[in-house]
């Protein structure tokens, strides 16, 4: 029978077929070949095909080679619809083409082919993967992904396609065969697919299912046990810089994107070139940002950069005593008219200011000069508060070194976020106070300045007392105590007691932090040094004997031996007013005192700690 005659109707063809077989007729061949494109076009509808099953079953046990690949092709096709996959998905059919897969050294069509019918069966049907699994396949399945990678020319790359295309149906929605197949050692296959096929057009599919597939087996495995190896990261950077391809794009940004917070990660996309390449591919398509789908991307893009630059080394890497091209591109940024990139550009400052000797040069070469002409722009409650925390962020990191605070200053860092204090944004406040706090550091003038501000202190107070943040509340504490310590000047302590502030530097002593426990020492110290008269009732009222005892009983034996003496120089300042003195030892100072005397961590001023539990009990 002649193929021609069957074209009249995929019911024809498939009684055509059963004829031919039954003859063993050399029109077999013909028939496949134009069964297919029925198929393609029948919409899943292959009416009453109860033979046809058998046809295939037997087709797929032939002699000739070209038969057996034929008719798993037309088995593929056939499964491409969920009734196909039901119908054609069955035991018998399973069984032969699982028999055919473990063939050793199968043919590379009929190996192709029966990848493809047993990808598409798997595909979102349990019942089929379950078959495939359950005959132990995975492992042959990377072997023949292990064969494809070796073997060159379109047929190779074709059978690399559908083999990844089969290994990610059977391994979604499979957590213990995913975890099976990275102990096989899948992740090694994927690369060398990836590095073959990732960075032509032709490979553009079987790069699409490698990606996902390490979607699946990345979120699988934790953040500290990334996949991602030296070699992966190239790869994968390699695929995006070559890749025309949107989808392929996208996937490979998620996949290193989703990775970049584990440290060795960053470092390989650091030294693979990735902030090289996404700065490149940026700038090339930022015209072409138009809607929310492709600024979603670019977004992705310029995090993905910052997540680079959080790691110690990779920042480094790309900081390169200052000339490296990332750290250069991310300066021009800070002059962007494109939101997004100018916010990564701050952010970037902000990273690379993570080592004095960075500080140092990049205040040297007006980095700080560009930030706060761009907080001059922002510092309005109307601006782009991520612009303004990043701002914020970098500032505070450029003026911790002794040598840039001065230089800072001069620029007019206090004058140009002064006004941020009227921003209602909880974490915008508590970068603008840690920026201040840390300025003012050995800043005697700029302290006083500050210090003097009655609006600033009344803010601080009133943030002293909030509970909706705890990073601001401190910070608004640790403000305080820092602009006594580094003023020293009778004005701001006036400034301090009007404002009502005694009581939360009281409250600070018994900070969960030592480093606050210890701030407010000083601070209290120095007003009682210099205004002892005047906080006097503030003192009593927020009853500094009791956070004082506490401090003692609940701290004292884990306390550095400084920090001790820190207490007892303000016990002795405070036991100078009689009504403060009594109010001591009331509360149990003098006892705590005496109970701490023993312990190890004050043995060599335990005659200190005696002499002025001696003189609290005397008065």
């Amino acid at each position: 029978m002649e193929a021609t005659s069957t074209v009249g109707g995929l019911q024809k063809l498939m009684e055509g077929l059963a004829i031919a077989v039954e003859k063993k007729s050399k029109d077999i061949s013909n028939i496949l070949d134009s069964l297919v494109p029925q198929i393609q076009t029948s919409g899943g509808d292959f009416g009453n095909c109860s033979s046809f099953e058998k046809q295939l079953e037997t087709l797929l046990q032939w002699e000739s080679k070209e038969i057996i690949a034929k008719a798993a092709k037309v088995v593929a096709e056939l499964a491409k619809s969920e009734n196909g996959r039901e119908e054609y998905g069955n035991t018998a059919i399973l069984k032969t083409l699982v028999e055919l897969l473990k063939t050793k050294e199968q043919d590379l069509d009929i190996l192709t082919q029966i990848c493809r019918a047993l990808g598409n069966i798997c595909y979102d049907n349990d019942k089929g993967r379950k078959f495939v699994l359950d005959a132990n396949c995975l492992p042959v399945l990377l072997g023949i992904l292990e064969r494809s990678v070796s073997e060159t020319g379109e047929e190779g790359r074709t059978l690399r396609n559908v083999a990844a295309g089969f290994l990610l149906n059977l391994l979604i929605g499979q957590e213990d065969v995913q975890q099976k197949a990275i102990e096989l050692g899948v992740s090694r296959l994927l690369c060398s697919i990836l590095e073959l096929d990732g960075t032509v057009p032709e490979g553009e599919e079987a790069s699409t299912h490698i990606l996902l597939i390490l979607g699946l087996l990345t979120d699988l495995v934790p953040p500290c046990d990334s996949l991602l190896d030296e070699k992966l990261c190239q790869v994968t950077v390699k695929v995006l810089g070559a890749s025309s391809s949107p989808e392929v794009s996208e996937m490979s940004l998620e996949l290193l994107h989703g990775q970049a917070e584990n440290e060795k990660v960053k470092n390989h996309l650091a030294h693979a070139g990735l902030c090289e390449l996404l700065v490149q591919l940026l700038e090339k398509h930022k015209p072409l940002v138009n809607d929310d789908e492709t600024r979603n991307l670019m977004k992705m893009a310029c995090d993905l950069i910052v997540l680079v630059l959080t790691g110690d080394v990779s920042m480094n890497t790309l900081y390169a005593e200052g000339k490296g091209k990332v750290f250069q591109q991310m300066m021009s940024w800070l002059g962007s008219g494109d939101e997004d990139l100018q916010i990564t550009g701050v952010l970037a400052m902000g990273n690379f200011a993570r080592t004095d000797k960075h500080c140092i040069q990049m205040v040297e070469a007006g980095v700080s000069k560009k930030l706060l002409a761009l907080v001059e722009k922002n510092n309005t409650p109307s601006a782009d508060i991520r612009l303004q925390h990043a701002l914020l962020s970098a500032l505070r990191n450029l003026v911790i070194p002794s040598q840039n605070k001065a230089i800072v200053l001069e620029d007019g860092l206090v004058d140009t976020i002064y006004p941020m204090l009227a921003i209602p944004t909880f974490p915008v406040v508590f970068k603008l106070l840690g920026t201040l706090r840390m300025v003012i550091d050995g800043q005697e003038s700029a302290a006083c300045k500050l210090g003097q501000k009655k609006d600033l202190v009344s803010r601080l107070v009133t943030w002293c007392g909030t509970e909706d943040h705890p990073g601001v509340q401190g910070e608004a504490n640790r403000l305080l105590a820092w602009l006594i310590k580094n003023s020293r000047d009778q004005e701001v302590l006036t400034t301090i007691l009007e404002s009502g502030a005694v009581p939360y530097l009281v409250d600070m002593l018994t900070a969960e932090h030592a480093v606050m426990q210890n701030e407010a020492l000083l601070a209290l110290t120095l007003l009682a040094s210099m205004r002892l008269a005047d906080a006097e009732a503030d003192l009593l009222q927020a009853k500094i004997g009791d956070k004082l005892a506490k401090l003692i009983n609940d701290f004292g034996p884990s306390l550095a031996c400084e920090m001790v003496q820190n207490i007892l120089s303000l016990v002795n300042k405070l036991a100078n007013a009689g009504a403060l003195q009594h109010h001591l030892v009331d509360c149990g100072v003098s006892t705590a005192l005496s109970k701490l005397s023993s312990k190890e961590n004050v043995t060599s001023i335990s005659n200190q700690i005696t002499r002025l539990t001696s003189m609290l009990d005397s008065g």
